[in-house]
């Protein structure tokens, strides 16, 4: 009875330890397969999504798989957003490069025929010097939260500077420009304010064939620049934001490249600031610029850096 009771006992070990070795070899496998897909995975320069799966053998396991996959989507994202950035440079440099020609031909022509004069010599280096300002500040649109300094600013300064600079297009095209009201200072970034202003007073130049451009300084935040120009269609002014859009005025002109004003409202919006269009055709367009701040973090930069 005894030896029954042993060789019972042997006969459920051996059960046992099959058991227990078939568990091993089971698990085993399981985490082989799990390491070698982890190993796959990783291998890979751009983690896939779509082909992401691993053998589940334990919820640290799942929880593995959805960090990775989470890794993965963002990775997607960035590189879709980086894919997008790279095409705007690549569309904006292209265009560029048309836009920039226009002057550099004018001036190669001069060469050409020796007949250069200092007076259309320097409008065309204006234009392309321009160009070159707004090819820079493009690049920098991508990362303008970094690149903002706030500080008052007195904006009758800068619209003189502005009007200064173009000073041989206004003469040329024998405009007359005046200044209207009261000065004011405000809290922003004098860099990117003044390109603002001069893309606005540029626009203003170039679709102003005759007449006269005013610049008033109104409500103690706001600054308008009004010309006499061929104006607006109003079919045009939801989209004037839109990057590329250059409307019936661009398209007739052939010298827009529609991003202009895109970058002026994206730098007045990262500023706080806000723009407004208002225009009718044959009469003139009115451009106002509203500086009432709406972001409190200029105000405490300004404070932290002892300038106010």
């Amino acid at each position: 009875m005894r030896s029954l009771d042993i060789d019972a006992v042997i006969d459920a070990l051996y059960v046992g330890l099959y058991f227990l070795f078939g568990m091993t070899l089971l698990l085993f496998w399981r985490w082989f397969q799990t390491r070698k897909t982890l190993k796959n995975i990783l291998s890979d320069d751009c983690l896939s999504v779509d082909n992401l799966s691993l053998p589940a053998i334990s919820s640290v396991t799942h929880l593995y798989q959805n960090l990775l996959k989470q890794q993965a989507l963002q990775q997607k994202k960035a590189l879709a957003t980086q894919a997008n950035a790279m095409q705007d440079i690549q569309d904006y440099y292209a265009m560029w490069a048309h836009q920039i020609k226009v002057p550099l031909s004018v001036l190669d022509l001069m060469n050409q025929t020796d007949t250069i004069e200092k007076y259309e010599t320097s409008n065309q280096l204006l234009i392309v010097n321009q160009y070159l300002n707004m090819m820079l500040q493009f690049i920098r649109l991508k990362n303008l939260h970094q690149d903002l300094t706030f500080k008052p600013i007195h904006l009758q300064a800068i619209v003189r500077d502005v009007i200064k600079a173009y000073k041989l297009f206004f003469i040329r095209q024998n405009l007359s420009v005046s200044m209207v009201g009261d000065d004011f200072t405000v809290v922003s970034d004098p860099k990117w304010v003044q390109f603002v202003l001069e893309q606005t007073v540029f626009n203003a130049i170039k679709y102003t064939p005759q007449g006269r451009i005013q610049v008033m300084f109104v409500n103690q935040h706001q600054v308008v620049i009004e010309d006499t120009g061929i104006g607006i269609a109003a079919s045009d002014l939801p989209r004037l934001f839109d990057k590329g859009y250059t409307g019936l005025n661009g398209r007739l002109e052939n010298n827009s490249s529609g991003l202009g004003l895109f970058m002026v409202k994206e730098i007045l919006s990262e500023l706080g600031h806000d723009i407004k269009v208002a225009s009718v055709v044959g009469k003139g367009t009115k451009v106002t610029i509203d500086f009432k701040q709406t972001k409190t973090q200029s105000y405490e930069t300004v404070r932290l850096n002892g300038e106010v």
